[in-house]
This record gives structure tokens, C-alpha cells and sequence, in this order.
């Protein structure tokens, strides 16, 4: 969706932990694949958790400094 292969790495910001990429919207970590979402759910401090349990999971993750969110075709038609 954004122009990241297959088996380049992104990063899950808010821990600095390296993911592969193995699908579109899709990460591995320790030979499991995930969703972007559950893989925010599953993996995000405490202390950032929100009350709902529901994550955008692309706002998260970066590649090459730029947040996966702010990459998508779409993103200049958003409202913030």
C-alpha cells in the first residue's frame, strides 16, 4: 500500500523494536505474523494503552523515519 516490500524491516515506534514486512498491513516478530492492529494491542506499554483497545495500527510504525500512516496514498485527504 505504501511501497514497502516484502521482507524489508519497519519500525514499531513506540518500543524501537524491528519488524519484517510479510504482506501488505502485515509484520512477522519472532517467526509470528500480525496485523498491524493486533500487533499494536499485543506489543504497546502500558502506559500508552487507551481505554477501547483499538489502534490505527499504521500510525505506530515507520519506515526510514516516516510513519507508515503519513505514507498512504490517501493521507493529504484526511483530516488530522
Amino acid at each position: 500500500m505504501v511501497g514497502i516490500c516484502i521482507d524489508e524491516w519497519v519500525r514499531f515506534d513506540p518500543t524501537g523494536l524491528m519488524v519484517r514486512v510479510v504482506a501488505d498491513e502485515k509484520v512477522e516478530y519472532n517467526g509470528q505474523s500480525y496485523r498491524l492492529s493486533p500487533f499494536v494491542r499485543k506489543f504497546l506499554p502500558e502506559v500508552m494503552r487507551n481505554a477501547s483497545g483499538a489502534y490505527q495500527g499504521a500510525k505506530y510504525f515507520s519506515y526510514n523515519g516516516q510513519v507508515l500512516d503519513s505514507m498512504r496514498p490517501d493521507s493529504k485527504n484526511r483530516k488530522k
